[in-house]
């Protein structure tokens, strides 16, 4: 008899692989793992990079991610769907990274954490990624939420605004005010490496 029940569970999740997250939504408040189990599989990866590019730190990106998921899990029922799923869990995050910045007292500054390089990536493209590690921490942590929501998660201005509960005039503003932050903090450091070599 198992052996009949476990083919239907790989059909189950092999649609659910294929359903919108809507779909999955709507799966979880009905009761089933499975679906929970898939959105967890499709967004852990972009969670821990946002929580990552926030915090800086990779414990601490795991713990916002770990606290995010259980957050969804235990509050997917009240789910309105008025938003996306994606915007609706990074709206999570990122309050959870805020308030996380918020209460750090003795930290060690982001820009001072090195990103540990790995061996297949050129020598150009670390110091590309120290260097985006850098500015991101020396920007404040609203405009480096905003950034970080439209380049890394490629939201909308709608969706940013949604998550971060701002007008998308604000999201707009904050934008451009990240872009031109981000701009100016990679040309000093540029500078500073260059009178370095």
């Amino acid at each position: 008899m198992e052996e009949a029940v476990r083919p239907q569970t790989v059909a189950v999740e092999s649609d659910l692989a294929w359903a919108d997250d809507a779909k999955l939504v709507r799966a979880c408040v009905q009761g089933a793992p499975e679906a929970f189990q898939e959105l967890l599989a499709r967004y852990r990866k972009p969670t821990l990079m946002l929580a990552f590019q926030m915090l800086g730190n990779g414990d601490d990106a795991e713990d916002i991610a770990q606290e995010a998921f259980v957050r969804v899990f235990e509050s997917i029922q009240s789910f309105r769907g008025q938003a996306a799923f994606s915007t609706w869990l990074y709206r999570i995050v990122t309050n959870l990274c805020l308030g996380r910045l918020r209460n750090r007292r003795f930290s060690v500054p982001l820009e001072d954490i090195a990103e540990p390089a790995l061996p297949e990536e050129s020598s150009r493209q670390v110091t590309e990624g120290l260097l985006t590690h850098q500015v991101l921490g020396r920007m404040t942590p609203d405009l480096r939420a905003v950034l970080l929501l439209r380049e890394q998660g490629a939201l909308s201005y709608q969706e940013i605004a949604g998550a971060l509960s701002l007008p998308v005039g604000t999201v707009r503003s904050r934008l451009s005010k990240a872009r031109a932050a981000f701009r100016e903090i990679w040309n000093e450091l540029l500078q500073g490496r260059e009178t370095e070599w």
